[in-house]
């Protein structure tokens, strides 16, 4: 059975305000929040980036085809790419590129298929230009997917 990740949405209650305390006027308007067409839809409240001056951070990415909204249901290393193809797509919004990533956090079910994941992450990068990351063995993901990443980037401001 296919899950939607459309199902794991819910509107936020109304009155319910996220408020940025601390922060002036300026600086909140330097923060720009990044939800690039042909990215899946979201599956909780969240921007898919937030980027302020020549720094990105993208929110973890599911495993979930663009098309359909469904999650993919193969391989550690397909469901690899599709988070890497999905991150992508938001790096390429946010004026970043694969080169600029600075740090990647991996969240996988299951580390008897760590090397899988490496290989398949590894491709995406060029050799010798592998950003510093963290890999976080976890008991489950939404919608039942076994890999999500998430990435911080540098970026154009021009």
């Amino acid at each position: 059975m296919l899950f939607s990740a459309k199902a794991l949405w819910r509107e936020p209650k109304p009155g319910v305000h996220v408020r940025m305390s601390g922060l002036g006027q300026e600086m909140a308007a330097m923060i720009e929040r990044i939800m690039p067409a042909g990215s899946p839809a979201p599956v909780a409240p969240y921007s898919h980036a937030v980027a302020y001056g020549p720094f990105v951070f993208i929110t973890g990415q599911m495993p979930i085809d663009t098309a359909t909204g469904d999650y993919i249901r193969g391989s550690y290393a397909e469901q690899t790419d599709a988070c890497m193809r999905n991150l992508e797509t938001i790096l390429v919004a946010s004026n970043s590129s694969w080169e600029q990533v600075m740090h990647a956090r991996l969240f996988i079910t299951d580390f008897d298929r760590y090397d899988e994941v490496n290989d398949a992450y590894a491709r995406w990068f060029e050799p010798g230009k592998l950003p510093a990351r963290t890999c976080v063995g976890v008991t489950g993901l939404a919608g039942g997917a076994n890999v999500e990443i998430d990435l911080i980037a540098a970026r154009s401001t021009d």
